[in-house]
């Protein structure tokens, strides 16, 4: 479908996007907005782009991401009130910037296949209600490349337990898919497209460069599975004042720990598993980057902290949600959630780990004490969380 340029969608044009999978808003941008942002796209990849093995302008796909939409030139577009406001209609809420991302495939370079980006593994792909924001920078057509999807594939994922407090999805069957079509997308056109939907793109024939915006948005209010990609002061301070809200987490210290809310939900009232280390601390510790599968979408800490349990409590956590960042001394310290009501509370509870209530938190520790902001946070009735899981449970990302 194409609507006329507008910060907003109609409720008819929202109702559309959520059948088809996606809306086409076109001539967002001037011929010459596209041409510039095209260059210095172009001149980004040409000084320092991902991977940095490659160099251009051997036959690839570069990437342009993250703390980069601080480099002069690249920043308007992750703000443009049309953009924004398409992303918004179609979430449902207001939204963060999850990743800025300009792609760029030189001549030569083989395409995608088909694939949808919804990944429990990586911060760009695991929250429950997230968008593409496509911008072409070039012509998306059989010269360049096309950008071709399968309308209303989205439909293939479904929640299997709406009212569970952490959501999981079926596997969707590409079997299944509906044809792929041409959406037709030119230079400054936008395209918003659901998190579910498949798509693909052909390789061109052109002997220039194709190139685009290829940001994403989560709502407020679902937070990406495998935890946000951090933002360092000079991205949010590139933003507008009006903007800045678009940067879901920020900081200039690394990731240094990690640790994990072990909830025992088989009784009346949840308990929660504590390390004694001097202090009441929760399992975990220091954390390492995942890597494989990952590349530039830094952030996740899923693998480390399954290690971190198996090696504390030998206990296998299949899954994981992200709940906050919290600033320590030595770095930031990232914090996921686990429930279940299966869990061996006397194996467990031993040595120096034992198992507390909310209430017995707050008598303990203190109303004020992280542990019990953390548990509040994680039983927010108005996140919708879903299941993250680590780099080598990748092929099996939409199993239980």
């Amino acid at each position: 479908m194409t609507t006329t340029i507008t910060p907003s969608l109609t409720e008819q044009q929202i109702a559309d996007y959520h059948e088809d999978g996606y809306i086409i808003v076109r001539n967002v941008l001037s011929p010459k907005e596209t041409g510039e942002l095209r260059r210095t796209v172009q001149q980004a990849v040409k000084r320092d782009a991902y991977p940095s093995t490659l160099k251009y302008p051997q036959p690839a796909k570069y990437t342009v991401s993250g703390n980069r939409l601080a480099d002069p030139g690249l920043t308007a577009i992750a703000e443009h009130p049309t953009v924004v406001g398409t992303v918004e209609a179609a979430l449902g809420q207001p939204s963060y910037l999850t990743a800025y991302v300009a792609y760029l495939r030189t001549p030569g370079d083989k395409g995608a296949g088909a694939h949808c980006d919804y990944k429990r593994w990586r911060p760009v792909g695991s929250s429950m209600n997230w968008v593409f924001a496509i911008i072409p920078l070039t012509d998306f057509d059989s010269e360049y490349g096309p950008f071709l999807v399968s309308p209303k594939s989205h439909k293939l994922t479904q929640v299997i337990d709406p009212e569970a407090h952490i959501l999981d999805l079926n596997r969707p069957d590409a079997g299944e898919l509906a044809p792929f079509i041409d959406p037709e997308l030119k230079a400054g056109d936008l395209l918003v497209v659901n998190e579910h939907v498949w798509h693909k793109a052909p390789a061109g024939t052109t002997t220039e460069d194709r190139c685009g915006i290829f940001n994403k948005y989560c709502a407020v209010n679902a937070p990406p599975a495998a935890g946000y990609y951090p933002y360092n002061p000079a991205a949010l301070d590139a933003l507008s004042d009006d903007s800045k809200p678009l940067i879901p987490v920020c900081f200039d210290k690394p990731i240094t720990t990690t640790r994990l809310l072990i909830e025992d939900t088989s009784g009346q009232e949840s308990k929660f598993l504590l390390h004694r280390d001097g202090e009441w601390k929760l399992p975990g510790g220091e954390g390492w980057e995942e890597e494989k599968l990952v590349g530039w979408d830094v952030g996740a800490r899923i693998g480390s902290l399954q290690e971190l349990t198996k090696t504390q409590l030998d206990l296998a956590v299949p899954w994981m949600s992200y709940i906050e960042d919290i600033e320590a001394e030595d770095g930031i310290c990232r914090i996921y959630g686990f429930s279940d009501e299966n869990l061996d509370l006397d194996r467990l509870a031993n040595g120096d780990y034992d198992w507390f209530t909310r209430s017995e938190l707050q008598q303990h520790l203190g109303e004020s004490d992280a542990i019990c902001h953390t548990v509040d946070k994680w039983h927010r009735a108005d996140i919708i969380r879903g299941k993250g899981k680590a780099c080598h449970q990748s092929r099996h990302q939409f199993e239980a």
